[in-house]
C-alpha cells in the first residue's frame, strides 16, 4: 500500500510539473507573437527625411530608415494596450538604430498549479522574457 501511494505522489507531482511547463511554454509563445506583431508595426514608422536623402544609396544591403522616436512610441502604445493572461506586459529594453529595432519584453505571474511538496516563492512566481526585432529592407518587385 505505501509503495503504490508513493508512486501516486510521484505521478501527481510529475503531472503538476508538466502542466506548469506547458503553461509557461504557451505563455512564451503568445508573448513572442504579441511582441513580433508590435515590433513589425513599429518598424513601419519611416524616417522620411533620411528616406528621401537616400542615406544608404551606395550600400548593397538596402533598408528603409526607421523613425526611432515614432517607432518607440508606437511600440509602447501597442504593448501597453495588450495583456497576456490578465497580466500587463513590461518593456524591459528598446533599441533602435536607423535601420533596425529590437525590444525585450516580459510578463510576470503565478504558475497555474501550486505543487504542495515544493513550496517556495521562487517556484510559484515566474517571469517570461522574449527578445523581438525587425528591420526594414527594400522589397523590389
Amino acid at each position: 500500500m505505501p509503495l503504490s501511494f508513493g508512486f501516486f505522489l510521484i505521478a501527481l507531482t510529475l503531472l503538476f510539473i508538466s502542466i506548469n511547463i506547458n503553461a509557461a511554454y504557451s505563455t512564451k509563445k503568445d508573448l513572442t507573437n504579441l511582441g513580433e506583431a508590435a515590433i513589425q508595426r513599429a518598424a513601419h514608422e519611416i524616417d522620411k527625411i533620411a528616406y528621401y536623402l537616400e542615406l544608404n544609396r551606395f550600400s548593397f544591403d538596402k533598408k528603409i530608415p526607421i523613425n526611432c522616436p515614432a517607432a518607440a512610441s508606437k511600440f509602447r502604445d501597442l504593448i501597453s494596450m495588450a495583456q497576456l493572461s490578465g497580466h500587463s506586459i513590461n518593456i524591459d529594453e528598446f533599441k533602435c538604430s536607423i535601420f533596425e529595432i529590437s525590444a525585450r519584453i516580459s510578463v510576470s505571474g503565478d504558475l497555474p498549479i501550486e505543487i504542495p511538496m515544493l513550496r517556495s516563492e521562487s517556484i510559484e512566481k515566474i517571469t517570461i522574457s522574449v527578445l523581438v526585432g525587425a528591420n526594414s529592407p527594400y522589397q523590389l518587385s
